[in-house]
C-alpha cells in the first residue's frame, strides 16, 4: 500500500468539488461475491450463454434453474453483506465529498450499504422484474415461487419474472446511461474501483470524464488498460484495505484544516 498515493488521493477528495466513482466487481469479492472474468469467476465455470436474454425466453425455466444453480455455488447476491470498501464509500458521501456512484455491480450492495445516488448500469440481482407489466419483486419472492413448485416463476399479471439485471444481448437502460454520462462529464474526480475498464459503455466513463478534464484515480489489485493511460495516479493493492485508509486521511485532513 503507497502511504504517498493515498494522501495524494485523500486531498484530491478534499479539493475537488464534484467526485464520483465508478466500480466493479473488484469492490465486491471481500462481500464473498466472486467476479465474472477472474480465474474463479462465474464465466469459468458457466456458459455465458446461459445469461443471454434469448436462452430466457426460449428457456425459461431451464435458465431459472441455472440461476438456482449458481447461488447454490457461491454467486448469491441476496445474502452478501457491505465489506470496509462499500463502507468507505459510504462516510465519503456522508463528509460531503462523493456526490454518486455509477456501478456495474448488480449485487446491490452500495445501497444496502447507504450510499444514496446510486446508477446501478447493469441493474440488480436482488430484484425480479415481470417482462410484461414491468412490476418489481424481491427475488427471495421468487426462490419461495420456485420451491413451490412455481418454475418458470410469473408474475401475479401472468407474465415471466426475469432478474432485474441486464443480460446479454439487452441494452444499458437509456436513463441509466445518460445519467452516467452525464455525471462523467461534470465531475473533477473520478475514482475508479475494483474494475478491468474492458466492458462496454461503462468503460467509455472514464475517458469521457478525462475529456472533461477531471482527474482520474485508479484502485485495483492489478494494472488495467487505465493504467498510465487514462489514470492519472493508480493505487495497487485491495480495495477493501485502501479505502478505509483514504477515508482515515481525509478525516485526519479535516482535522488540521
Amino acid at each position: 500500500m503507497d502511504n504517498e498515493l493515498i494522501k495524494k488521493l485523500a486531498e484530491d477528495i478534499r479539493s475537488k468539488k464534484y467526485i464520483i466513482a465508478l466500480t466493479g466487481a473488484g469492490i465486491s469479492t471481500d462481500s464473498g461475491i466472486p467476479d465474472f472474468r477472474g480465474p474463479n469467476g462465474l464465466w469459468k465455470r458457466y456458459d455465458p450463454i446461459y445469461a443471454t436474454y434469448s436462452f430466457f425466453i426460449k428457456n425459461p425455466k431451464e435458465f431459472w434453474d441455472i440461476q438456482i444453480q449458481m447461488e447454490r455455488d457461491g454467486f448469491s447476491f441476496v445474502e452478501a453483506r457491505p465489506n470496509p470498501a462499500h463502507i468507505a464509500l459510504v462516510d465519503l458521501e456522508r463528509m460531503g465529498f462523493l456526490k454518486g456512484i455509477i456501478t456495474q455491480n448488480i449485487d446491490g450492495l452500495h445501497t444496502k450499504a447507504g450510499n444514496t445516488n446510486v446508477i446501478e448500469f447493469h441493474g440488480n440481482n436482488t430484484q425480479a422484474v415481470c417482462i410484461d407489466c414491468h412490476r418489481l419483486y424481491d427475488v427471495r419472492y421468487v426462490k419461495r415461487s420456485i420451491e413451490s413448485g412455481g418454475l418458470p416463476p410469473r408474475c401475479e399479471c401472468g407474465g415471466l419474472l426475469k432478474p432485474n439485471a441486464v443480460l446479454f444481448e439487452e441494452p444499458i437502460p437509456k436513463k441509466a446511461l445518460m445519467i452516467a454520462e452525464e455525471m462523467a462529464k461534470v465531475s473533477d474526480l473520478m475514482i475508479v474501483i475494483g474494475t478491468s475498464a474492458t466492458v462496454y459503455p461503462a468503460a467509455s466513463l472514464p475517458r469521457i470524464a478525462r475529456s472533461y478534464g477531471a482527474t482520474i484515480a485508479e484502485i485495483n489489485s492489478e494494472p488495467t488498460y487505465l493504467t498510465g493511460v487514462i489514470s492519472d495516479y493508480f493505487l495497487e493493492g485491495d480495495v477493501g484495505n485502501i479505502l478505509p485508509e483514504v477515508v482515515k486521511e481525509v478525516k485526519r485532513i479535516k482535522k488540521i484544516k
